[in-house]
């Protein structure tokens, strides 16, 4: 990784920012692009642990007794 610098598209009132460029596949990574990561990390690990606890459906048999 490498520091580089990107242009802002969203106007956030800086030109220019400082980011993280991967020299080997070009993933950018910056402070915001991190934040939303963790926030999308938080929200699965939430639905996982709801999931967690449903019941799971059971086995249909096969109409034998």
């Amino acid at each position: 990784m490498v520091m580089d610098y990107f242009i802002d598209m969203e106007n956030s009132g800086e030109l220019w920012m400082p980011g993280w460029r991967c020299l080997a596949c070009g993933e950018v990574v910056d402070p915001l692009i991190l934040t939303h990561r963790r926030a999308q990390q938080k929200t699965a690990d939430l639905l996982a642990a709801q999931t967690r606890h449903r019941r799971r459906p059971q086995p249909v048999g096969s109409g034998r007794r």
